[in-house]
C-alpha cells in the first residue's frame, strides 16, 4: 500500500516526538540508591564527598538525561566488548559482575563493589574491567601512568587495585574501548597503594559512624561537578554576598563561560598529541610543526608513607583564597 508524502511539519513533529520520548525513557532510569558502605568504583579523592555519599545518599543531586544516555551507552558497549572477544576470539567470560567486599580489622564491611568479569585463560580466570571512552580519552590512555592524569581515571585504578587485593589476585586487565576497538592495559597488584586506600577508607568509616564530616576543601576539578555541592557549599552560599553592578566585568564573565568548552577541548587535544610523542626526542610534523621532547629527573618524597610523628613537626598552616565562579542564570 502506498504511503502519503511526508510534509515538513510531519518530519518536524516526528523529531519532537523522538526527543520527547527518548528523554522520558532516560528520565525513568535516573534514581538514587541507598548506600550502607563506600563503593569501590566511586572512591573520590575528596574525603567530604565520601562521607556525603553514604550519610546523604538520598540528597545526591540527580544527573541529567544526557549523562544517563552516556551511562546506557557504556553498559551496552561492555556487552559489545564481551561479544566481540567472546564470539570472534573464542574467549570465555565468567563471574560477570561478581561482587566483592573490603572489611576493616573489626570485620565490618566498609566498601563493596563488582568486577565486570573474568576471562578464562590457561585454566585460570583473569580479572578484567571494561571502560568505554570518547576518542580523545581513548587515544590519550596507553599506560597505567596515563590513568593517573584525571580524577575519573584515578578512580578506575583504585577500583581495580581493591578488587585485586580483596580477591588475592596478582594482576588483571583494563579493556578500554572507543566503541569500535579495544586497547588492553595490564594492572598488577600494588600492596602499598592498597594499604593507603584501605587505611583511608578505615579512617573515613569511623567518621561516617560518628556522623562527622571533614572540613571542606575546594578543588575545581572535583567540586564543580560534584552531586553534593549544594550540601557541601551550603554554608558558603548562605553568607551575604556583595552585589557588583559592572557591565564590563559581566561581559568578561560571559565570555569566560563561552570559552570553557574550548579550554576543555584544547586540554584533551594537547594531552592526546603529547602522548603520541612520548619518549620521542625530536620530530617534525609536516612543514609547520617541530616537536621537541626533553627528559628531566626530579626527586619527590612519598609523604603518604611517612609516619604521622615524623610529619607533624613540619606541619604549617597557610591562609589562602580560592575563587569559584558559578553561572546562576541564562
Amino acid at each position: 500500500m502506498p504511503y502519503a508524502y511526508a510534509t515538513y511539519e510531519d518530519a518536524a513533529s516526528l523529531a519532537d516526538h523522538i526527543v520527547s520520548r527518548r528523554n522520558d525513557v532516560l528520565s525513568k532510569k535516573i534514581s538514587r540508591y541507598p548506600k550502607r558502605a563506600f563503593t569501590c568504583s566511586d572512591i573520590s579523592e575528596c574525603d567530604r564527598y565520601m562521607i556525603h555519599s553514604v550519610l546523604d545518599w538520598d540528597k545526591r543531586e540527580l544527573h541529567d538525561v544526557g549523562l544517563q544516555a552516556i551511562f546506557d551507552a557504556g553498559n551496552k558497549e561492555e556487552e559489545n566488548v564481551k561479544a566481540r572477544l567472546g564470539y570472534e576470539l573464542g574467549l570465555e567470560f565468567v563471574e560477570t559482575q561478581a561482587p566483592f567486599e573490603i572489611k576493616n580489622n573489626k570485620g565490618e564491611v566498609i566498601a563493596s563493589g563488582k568486577i565486570d568479569g573474568k576471562i578464562l585463560w590457561n585454566g585460570k580466570a583473569v580479572p578484567v574491567e571494561i571502560k568505554s571512552m570518547n576518542e580523545n580519552s581513548f587515544n590519550m590512555i596507553n599506560s597505567l601512568d596515563d590513568f593517573k592524569k584525571k580524577p575519573l581515571y584515578r578512580r578506575y585504578l583504585r577500583q581495580m587495585q581493591l578488587y585485586l587485593y580483596g580477591n588475592n589476585q596478582e594482576a588483571g586487565l583494563f579493556i578500554i574501548s572507543n566503541f569500535r576497538t579495544e586497547k588492553l592495559i595490564l594492572v598488577t597488584l600494588d600492596y602499598g597503594e592498597c594499604e593507603y586506600i584501605i587505611s583511608r577508607l578505615e579512617r573515613l568509616w569511623e567518621m561516617k559512624k560518628a556522623g562527622q564530616y571533614p572540613e571542606p576543601e575546594y578543588r575545581p576539578e572535583l567540586c564543580d561537578r560534584c552531586p553534593f555541592s549544594s550540601l557541601c557549599l551550603a554554608d558558603v552560599e548562605n553568607k551575604p554576598a556583595d552585589f557588583i553592578n559592572n557591565e564590563a566585568l559581566e561581559e568578561m564573565l560571559e565570555r569566560r563561560e563561552q570559552l570553557i568548552p574550548s579550554k576543555k577541548e584544547y586540554e584533551d587535544l594537547d594531552e592526546q598529541i603529547k602522548s603520541t610523542f612520548k619518549e620521542i626526542p625530536h620530530a617534525f610534523v609536516g612543514t609547520r610543526f617541530e616537536i621537541i621532547n626533553k627528559q628531566f629527573v626530579k626527586k619527590s618524597y612519598d609523604t603518604k608513607a611517612m609516619p604521622d610523628e615524623i610529619k607533624k613537626p613540619y606541619e604549617r598552616e597557610t591562609a589562602y583564597w580560592r575563587t569559584t565562579i558559578k553561572k546562576i542564570g541564562d
